[in-house]
């Protein structure tokens, strides 16, 4: 059974078995009052109805020895066992949604909504400037690059233009057009060829002095002789061995087409700056003519072999009129850009799109690092927030617990100058009001 102490409210835990008559009493040790405990009866058992008698066996001599009745003892006072104050319930390591928690989750949210949205529109920002710039940045070299075909073949034509406007090739005389033709080799070397046909087809003179040939049956020298005011062709030259193209133009008295002029040319000088040309590590550009045959191309081979890039994801969209940037996947995702010269070629460049925006994944890895720093930061500054907050919150409640019990005595150490501040004092008032009052009632006892 439990007792308090009606000065004081210590609280004891007495034994009833252990009271002998009908009460005992006690001191308390905390005030010195004396405590008067009565006993208390145990619930009476079922009664037996009128008239009838319960015999109870007797019980086998072992149990009757052990309920032998204990001597009386001579002290009626009650041993006296007080009851320990149970400790302040320990706050299990479970996680609750505590300050702490809610510190941490309100910082969270106040640090990253502002910062996932602000890194959502700088992201977008920064993707359609990239993407601008790389397609401005693809077309100014394609189209460089075109322009410096255009202008390598434009130049060319108008040398061959001009040497057909000469009265000596006009004459279609062999005797008077041969040391034309050497003088034009010599001035331009890269012109390795320079030659006249007739109508017919037949070489007329040429500047290497070698055996005169039939041209009947090349494209170019029938383009010209249809109509058209020039013509070229590309091949691999069967004097040089080297990727080559051959111009040719008209040769008219008045009106009349009298003869074709023509120069076979290397292509050196395009390869020089096309099939050079390198961006990164994967950036490259490449040129096909009107047909799709290679041209200037960063591997020998396909030069060499003319190769058909007709297939080519760009130059298939350049022959179905899409020029300008494109994307598309051959083994791997690339950029590309394709422009045509005025002549019907078109000149490519494509770089791999991992590489084209590598400073666009930077800065999403750059982001991806400053989220994670802004977590791990916000999680430091709320734990240590939240312990300086829930530390001296938790000191408050044990001493109130321990109060609760009758220690009015309890010591509180929270002396911080804040809210948490106030309510220590109010705790530590709350206390003394308590002394003082069961000091009181115990001197109006008295």
């Amino acid at each position: 059974m439990i007792v308090f102490c009606e000065e004081c409210g210590k609280r004891y835990r007495i034994d009833p078995a252990k009271i002998k008559g009908e009460s005992a009493r006690l001191k308390c040790k905390a005030c010195g009052h004396v405590i008067t405990v009565k006993r208390q009866e145990p619930p009476p058992e079922a009664k037996a109805s009128p008239g009838t008698e319960f015999q109870t066996p007797p019980p086998p001599p072992e149990i009757a020895a052990a309920q032998k009745p204990a001597e009386p003892e001579t002290a009626q006072k009650a041993p006296e066992t007080p009851e320990k104050e149970p400790a302040p319930k320990k706050r299990k390591g479970k996680f609750r949604f505590g300050l702490t928690a809610k510190v941490f989750l309100t910082m969270l949210l106040v640090s990253l909504v502002p910062l996932i949205a602000l890194g959502v529109v700088a992201y977008q920002q920064a993707d359609t400037q990239i993407h601008a710039d790389r397609e401005e940045l693809a077309g100014a070299i394609a189209e460089g690059l075109a322009n410096h075909v255009d202008e390598w073949v434009d130049k060319n034509l108008r040398v061959l233009q001009a040497l057909a406007q000469m009265p000596e090739i006009q004459s279609m005389n062999r005797l008077r057009q041969e040391p034309l033709l050497k003088a034009v080799h010599e001035a331009y070397p890269w012109m390795y060829l320079v030659f006249t046909v007739d109508p017919r087809g037949m070489n007329v003179a040429r500047n290497d002095g070698s055996a005169l040939r039939d041209y009947s049956d090349r494209q170019y020298y029938k383009d010209v002789m249809a109509g058209k005011s020039m013509a070229w062709q590309t091949l691999v030259g069967k004097t040089s061995k080297k990727p080559a193209v051959v111009l040719a133009v008209p040769i008219k008295r008045g009106e009349t087409t009298v003869g074709v002029m023509a120069e076979a040319m290397t292509i050196d000088e395009i390869s020089k700056r096309i099939a050079t040309w390198r961006q990164g590590q994967t950036g490259h550009a490449f040129l096909v003519d009107e047909k799709s045959k290679v041209v200037a191309h960063p591997n020998k081979a396909f030069t060499l072999q003319q190769k058909n890039l007709s297939a080519h994801p760009l130059i298939a969209a350049a022959n179905a009129g899409k020029t300008g940037l494109q994307y598309f996947t051959d083994d791997t995702s690339y950029i590309g850009y394709t422009a045509k010269t005025r002549y019907g070629w078109v000149l490519a460049v494509q770089q791999e799109e991992q590489e084209a925006f590598a400073v666009l994944r930077q800065i999403f890895m750059f982001g991806l690092i400053l989220f994670g720093a802004t977590i791990l930061a916000v999680f430091l500054i709320s734990l240590v927030a939240g312990r300086a907050i829930t530390r001296p919150i938790n000191q408050l409640t044990d001493v109130a617990e321990r109060i609760s019990l009758g220690e009015l005595d309890a010591e509180i150490r929270v002396k911080s100058k804040d809210e948490i501040g106030d309510l220590a004092g109010a705790i530590q008032r709350m206390a003394d009001s308590i002394r003082l009052s069961i000091e009181r009632l115990r001197r109006r006892r008295g």
